[in-house]
């Protein structure tokens, strides 16, 4: 799936950390990711992360667009994630109905990264409906790093019958992230009814959250 790394390939890559670590200008880093072979595509991929300019971040939003390969898609969707801009959440939403699982599982991880309000439904979406618990997993995640209100009632009533526990960690985190009181009592709920020692932790670690977050400021005077 990945290919074999021939002494072609080798020396291609060598090539290419080159360019990643020395002073090439990001045009150059931009033509290999045109480049046949996988391995020096994904690593041009790889190095654009640390570049926010206009040109790069369009770019890469057309190659999760376009190209088709699995792992140049999952390195552009880690990409754009950790640039941070939201101009590429659109794309990404898209792409949480790619056909491959892990497509999928680094757009979920790309959207919470970036925040943008505008993801939240869709990741409802993933939440509720799809069938892959890691993905879920991301979901739970990406919706508490989001921090929207409007994720409580779903996050709460789906920790009541959720199974995966991973899901009902990230679920649980979540909710102590958005800091609504009204998530108290069913944390409180888990704390009282689970051996599970994690998941209490969690659950005591999120209501502390919401505390802090509903303290009353302090005005100086």
């Amino acid at each position: 799936m990945f290919g074999v790394l021939t002494k072609h390939n080798f020396h291609r890559s060598l090539r290419v950390d080159h360019i990643l670590t020395g002073t090439q200008k990001t045009d150059q880093l931009i033509t290999n990711l045109g480049d046949n072979d996988i391995h020096v595509r994904s690593k041009a991929v790889d190095a654009l992360t640390s570049i926010s300019k206009t040109e790069v971040i369009d770019l890469l939003i057309t190659l999760l667009q376009k190209d088709s390969t699995r792992i140049i898609k999952e390195g552009a969707c880690k990409a754009l994630g950790k640039i941070g801009d939201i101009r590429a959440t659109d794309v990404l939403i898209e792409n949480l109905n790619d056909p491959d699982e892990s497509v999928r599982y680094q757009a979920t991880i790309a959207l919470g990264q970036i925040g943008d309000l505008k993801a939240v439904q869709p990741l409802i979406q993933v939440y509720q409906k799809q069938d892959d618990p890691l993905v879920r997993s991301e979901a739970a995640k990406a919706l508490g790093l989001i921090g929207d209100p409007s994720a409580l009632k779903i996050l709460i009533s789906a920790l009541k019958k959720e199974d995966d526990r991973f899901i009902k960690y990230h679920t649980v985190t979540s909710l102590g992230r958005i800091g609504d009181s009204k998530a108290k009592k069913p944390l409180q709920k888990i704390i009282k009814d689970n051996d599970d020692d994690r998941l209490v932790l969690r659950a005591m670690e999120a209501i502390e959250s919401i505390e802090k977050a509903n303290q009353p400021k302090v005005v100086a005077g």
